[in-house]
C-alpha cells in the first residue's frame, strides 16, 4: 500500500510541475480580449473561415488563440500545423466539444460526428469501417454508377431546368439504397425529402443559447423564452421517425427475402451470432441514419459545385470532354475502369474540392471542431485542456505558397507530365474531409459518386448558361450557403444540351421511363 501511495504521490507531483511549467508559456497570437466576454464581439456571425484567414494574414501567423464566453479556441490556418496536431497527436485532439442542445435537450447522443472520443465512438466507427472498407468498395462504385445512369442522367435529359432538384434526388436515392437497400422514386421521393428536412433541423442545433449556458436545459418548456425546448422535441420526434421507418422497412424486406445488398443487411448479418447482437443492432440503426445524411449532403454539394465550375469555366469543360471522348468514345457511358486514364478530369474534381473562386467556399470551410483532452505545447505556445480547435480548411486550400494564384480555377495545378502530381497536397485526402481519427469515414463513397457523376455528365451534355427572354446568356455569380457543415451552391440556372455526335437518347433509352430506382 505504501508503494502505491508513493507512486501516486510522485505522479501527482510530476503532473503539477509539468502543468505549472506548461501554463507559464504564452498562448498563440490573437486579438486583445475583454474581461469575461473575451473575444465574443470579434467572432463573425458569417464567413468565419474568411475572417480567420484574413486575421492570420494580418497577425502574421497560422495559429491563433481566442476566447469567447468562457470557451477557448485554437484556429489553425496551415496544413502542416493541422497534421502535426490533429494527426500526429491525435490522441489529444480527437474529441468533440459538447453541444447540449443536440446531446442533452434533444437526446441525440448517438450522432457519431458529435461523440466525444472514447469507446462508444470507436464502436460506431468500427461499424462504419467494416462496410466501407476497400474490399467492399466495388459495391459502392456499382451502386453509384447505377444511380447516375438510372436517375440523374435521364432527369437532366428530360427536365434540365431543375438541376438542383435532380442532383439532390439522385444523391438522396443513392444514399438510401446504399444504406437501407430500399427503392426510391426518381423525383421527389418522400423519404429523401423528409431526410433533407430533418438534417437541416439537426444542423441548426448549434445556434441555440443552451450550448453556451448549459444550465438552460433544466428550464421547463412552458417557461417564456424556452421555445428551444419545443424545437428540440420536434427534432427528437422527427429524428426518431427517420431512424425507425427506413430501418423497419429494411427488416421487412429482409424477412421477405427481397432486400438488395446494403449497409444495414451486412451489418446485422455480421453481428447476428454475437452475444451482444441487440446492442450492435441498435448501433447499426443509429449509424444508418447518419450514413444517409452525410453521404447525401456532401455528394450533392460537390456535384452541384462541379456543374457550377463547368458552367463558369467553359474552356476547362471542353478540355475534359476531349479527354473523355478519347478514352470513352461515343458509343457508351463511362465507368470506373476509365478513371486511371482520365487525369484531367481527376484534376478538375480535386480543384472543385478546393473551390477556388474568391467568392467560393470549400465543401467544409471551417471543419467540424476538435477538442483537446489534455494540455499541450506546440511551437512554444501553450494549448489548454478543453480547448476547441478549428481547422480552417478554407485558409489551407487558399495558401498561396502551396496553391499559386488561389483565386483562379486551374486543374493543371494538380498535374505534372500529364499525370496527377505528388508534389501538391490532394484535397481528396487533405482538409476537405477532416483530419486525423475524426476524418470522414465515408469520403471514398462521396468521391466515387462525384467521379461517376462528373464523367457521365460531361460525356453526353454541354453545360452552358441559361438564356433570358431576349436570348442573351444569364450571368451566373457563384454564391454559397452553409446548409450544415457543408457549403452548398445556391440554385442557379443553366442548360444541359445533348452533345453533337452523341446518341444521348440511345444511351439513355433503357432508363428514361424508370420512375423507381
Amino acid at each position: 500500500l505504501q508503494d502505491i501511495i508513493f507512486i501516486c504521490l510522485c505522479t501527482l507531483i510530476h503532473y503539477n510541475y509539468r502543468h505549472r511549467q506548461m501554463s507559464t508559456l504564452p498562448y498563440p497570437p490573437g486579438l486583445p480580449r475583454w474581461p469575461i466576454v473575451g473575444n465574443a464581439f470579434s467572432f463573425p456571425l458569417t464567413h468565419m473561415h474568411i475572417f480567420f484567414k484574413n486575421l492570420g494574414d494580418r497577425l502574421g501567423t497560422n495559429i491563433m488563440y481566442m476566447e469567447a464566453l468562457g470557451r477557448q479556441f485554437i484556429i489553425l490556418n496551415d496544413i502542416r500545423m493541422a497534421k502535426d496536431l490533429l494527426e500526429k497527436r491525435s490522441g489529444l485532439y480527437s474529441s468533440r466539444p459538447e453541444l447540449p442542445m443536440l446531446t442533452e435537450v434533444i437526446g441525440a447522443k448517438y450522432i457519431f460526428g458529435a461523440m466525444p472520443y472514447g469507446n462508444e465512438w470507436r464502436s460506431h466507427r468500427r461499424i462504419f469501417q467494416q462496410y466501407f472498407s476497400p474490399k467492399n468498395h466495388h459495391r459502392v462504385e456499382e451502386r453509384a454508377t447505377e444511380f447516375v445512369r438510372k436517375n440523374l442522367l435521364p432527369s437532366l435529359f428530360q427536365t434540365p431546368q431543375d438541376v438542383h432538384g435532380h442532383v439532390r434526388s439522385c444523391m438522396g436515392g443513392f444514399s438510401t439504397s446504399l444504406t437501407y437497400g430500399l427503392p426510391t422514386h426518381r423525383h421527389r421521393d418522400p423519404l429523401v425529402l423528409f431526410a433533407e428536412d430533418v438534417f437541416t433541423k439537426i444542423a441548426s442545433t448549434g445556434m441555440y443559447l443552451v450550448n453556451i449556458i448549459p444550465q438552460l436545459k433544466y428550464v421547463p418548456e412552458w417557461v417564456p423564452g424556452a421555445n428551444f425546448k419545443t424545437v428540440a422535441r420536434e427534432i427528437r420526434d422527427d429524428a426518431y421517425r427517420l431512424m425507425e421507418e427506413p430501418y423497419q422497412a429494411t427488416q421487412k424486406s429482409m424477412d421477405e427475402g427481397t432486400l438488395s445488398d446494403c449497409f444495414v443487411l451486412e451489418s446485422l448479418e455480421r453481428n447476428r451470432s454475437r452475444p451482444n447482437f441487440e446492442l450492435q443492432a441498435k448501433r447499426t440503426k443509429q449509424a444508418a441514419m447518419q450514413i444517409y445524411g452525410a453521404a447525401s449532403e456532401t455528394t450533392a454539394a460537390a456535384t452541384m459545385t462541379f456543374i457550377l465550375a463547368m458552367l463558369t469555366c467553359p474552356d476547362v469543360q471542353r478540355k475534359a470532354q476531349q479527354e473523355l471522348d478519347s478514352v470513352v468514345g461515343f458509343d457508351r457511358l463511362p465507368d470506373f475502369s476509365d478513371k486511371p486514364n482520365l487525369p484531367y478530369l481527376s484534376a478538375i474534381i480535386k480543384e472543385v474540392l478546393r473551390q477556388i473562386s474568391s467568392s467560393w467556399n470549400p465543401i467544409t470551410p471551417i471543419g467540424v471542431p476538435h477538442l483537446t483532452t489534455d494540455e499541450d505545447v506546440y511551437e512554444g505556445y501553450y494549448i489548454p485542456k478543453g480547448c476547441i480547435v478549428l481547422a480552417n480548411s478554407y485558409a489551407m486550400l487558399h495558401d498561396e505558397t502551396i496553391f499559386p494564384s488561389p483565386t483562379e480555377f486551374k486543374p493543371e495545378r494538380f498535374l505534372k507530365g500529364g499525370a496527377i502530381s505528388d508534389d501538391v497536397p490532394d484535397p481528396e485526402s487533405v482538409a476537405t474531409f477532416g483530419f486525423g481519427r475524426r476524418i470522414c469515414p465515408g469520403s471514398a463513397v462521396a468521391l466515387s459518386m462525384i467521379y461517376v457523376a462528373a464523367a457521365s455528365i460531361l460525356t453526353i451534355f454541354d453545360i452552358s448558361p441559361a438564356l433570358d427572354e431576349k436570348g442573351d446568356p444569364v450571368k451566373v455569380v457563384p454564391e454559397f450557403i452553409a446548409t450544415s457543415v457543408v457549403s452548398d451552391p445556391l440554385p442557379f440556372q443553366c442548360r444541359f444540351t445533348p452533345r453533337q455526335g452523341k446518341n444521348v437518347e440511345g444511351l439513355l433509352k433503357e432508363y428514361l421511363n424508370l420512375e423507381v430506382v
